[in-house]
C-alpha cells in the first residue's frame, strides 16, 4: 500500500504525458510522412498506443474531407476539448477533438482557410 499512495501517482501521470506525447507524434508522422507505413512500422501499430495514433489519423482525414464539401463550418472551444460542427447539404456532422488533435488538423492549409472563411462569416 506504501507504494501505491507514494510512488505510483506522479509516475503514472509522467507516464499518461509521454504516452499522450508519443501518440502525437505518431499522428504528426503519419500525417507528415507518406512512407511512414503501417506495415513497415508494424510493432510501433501493434501497441494500445500506435492503434490509437492510428484511429486519430483517420479520423482527422474523414475531417479533412468532409470540411472540403462543408457549406460551413463552426468551431466551440471548451477548457479540454473543441467542437467541431460541419454543415453540408448532407448533414450535419459533430466532433470532439482534444486541443493536440485540432492542433494537428490545423497544421492542414486547407483546413485553417476553410475554418478562417467560417469564423469570418459567423463574426
Amino acid at each position: 500500500m506504501e507504494r501505491g499512495a507514494a510512488g505510483l501517482s506522479p509516475r503514472r501521470g509522467a507516464n499518461l504525458s509521454a504516452v499522450e506525447d508519443f501518440v502525437e507524434r505518431v499522428v504528426r508522422r503519419l500525417r507528415e510522412e507518406p512512407g511512414f507505413s503501417r506495415n513497415r512500422h508494424f510493432l510501433t501499430f501493434s501497441s494500445p498506443e500506435g492503434k490509437r495514433a492510428l484511429k486519430i489519423h483517420r479520423q482527422l482525414r474523414s475531417i479533412e474531407r468532409d470540411l472540403s464539401r462543408a457549406f460551413s463550418a463552426t468551431v466551440d472551444r471548451a477548457a479540454d476539448r473543441v467542437r467541431l460542427t460541419l454543415r453540408s447539404k448532407s448533414g450535419l456532422r459533430t466532433s470532439w477533438l482534444t486541443q493536440a488533435e485540432f492542433r494537428i488538423l490545423c497544421t492542414n492549409p486547407i483546413v485553417r482557410s476553410v475554418l478562417d472563411m467560417g469564423s469570418r462569416a459567423e463574426t
